[in-house]
């Protein structure tokens, strides 16, 4: 389950945060870490992670790890690149937009809350989405629930260009390939009502929580059944790191952490979350400086998918 829920919630994240751009050149670095959830332990965090988005002109490129994507809005094409493999695929909006079983019925309510802060320096308004979802690989847990707690700035540097871009680019934007490339329409009809939302306020997103839970407010469902053998595994996995923690030094404070983790493994392990996930995501480093065209440059010695 969680394995399954995992691309669906990373790739929602990244839709709901790149899905501006600019005329003129724009760039910004977000970190993502799994800041909590009765279900963290087992992500192990796999979620964790910075990437860096870049804007010129019509295209926009995301960088995470060894995977890059660039979107040519002009020639209406998405290039993955695996600069790892050193491979590439490109496909066209309407191949990504190909309708696929729609097994993801979301509910979605948005709301402005009125609330303000500052966040790394930038006054924010907060925007909160709530989205319920339901599938079947979702029903043998119960109906989840997908809420997104973001805070909006309007002061950060090229926040014109950012708006100019997105309603320019509005009609066309690849939403299947942002949620994941399911073509789910129900998806998409929510990335954009969400994204409508953010320009009507004109802001960019610096801080983004998000909490993956049961809908209703139900506890996070409990941790399965272990073997006998899987205990005294998992117990002497604890005892090694037991005792590297007594010996101190560099290594003290990971074993601490991933004694912390193991024991949230444990069904009904004390104050676990009633999240099943929860992730945030940090927004940083806005730079409205000349981005070079080989940054955006497709790598003509690798070799296509």
């Amino acid at each position: 389950m969680l394995t399954t829920m995992k691309p669906l919630v990373i790739c929602t994240l990244m839709a709901f945060s790149i899905a501006i751009d600019a005329r003129s050149d724009f760039s910004y670095t977000t970190s993502r870490k799994t800041t909590g959830g009765s279900m963290a332990a087992m992500a192990g965090g796999a979620a964790d992670g910075t990437s860096k988005t870049y804007f010129k002109g019509q295209k926009l490129k995301s960088e995470t790890g060894d995977i890059a994507t660039v979107i040519d809005f002009d020639a209406q094409t998405i290039t993955t690149i695996n600069n790892r493999r050193k491979t590439l695929s490109v496909r066209s909006f309407g191949d990504v937009a190909a309708a696929r079983p729609n097994d993801v019925n979301p509910t979605i309510d948005i709301k402005e809350t009125g609330a303000k802060k500052t966040v790394n320096g930038f006054d924010a308004s907060e925007l909160v989405m709530t989205m319920d979802l339901d599938s079947p690989e979702m029903r043998q847990m119960g109906k989840m629930q997908m809420e997104m707690d973001m805070w909006l700035s309007k002061d950060v540097p090229g926040v014109g260009e950012l708006r100019a871009f997105y309603k320019r680019n509005m009609d066309k934007f690849p939403w299947a390939a942002l949620s994941g490339g399911t073509g789910n329409q129900g998806m998409q009809a929510g990335i954009a009502s969400l994204q409508r939302k953010i320009a009507e306020m004109d802001g960019v997103q610096v801080l983004q929580v998000v909490k993956i839970k049961v809908a209703g407010g139900g506890a996070a469902p409990a941790m399965p059944r272990t073997t006998p053998e899987q205990s005294a595994g998992m117990a002497n996995a604890m005892a090694k790191l037991q005792a590297m923690q007594k010996q101190g030094g560099p290594a003290a404070a990971a074993a601490a952490q991933a004694m912390a983790r193991m024991g949230n493994m444990q069904p009904g392990a004390a104050g676990a979350s009633n999240s099943m996930i929860e992730m945030t995501m940090e927004s940083s480093g806005f730079s409205s400086d000349p981005i070079p065209d080989s940054v955006f440059a497709i790598p003509a010695d690798y070799k296509k998918n």
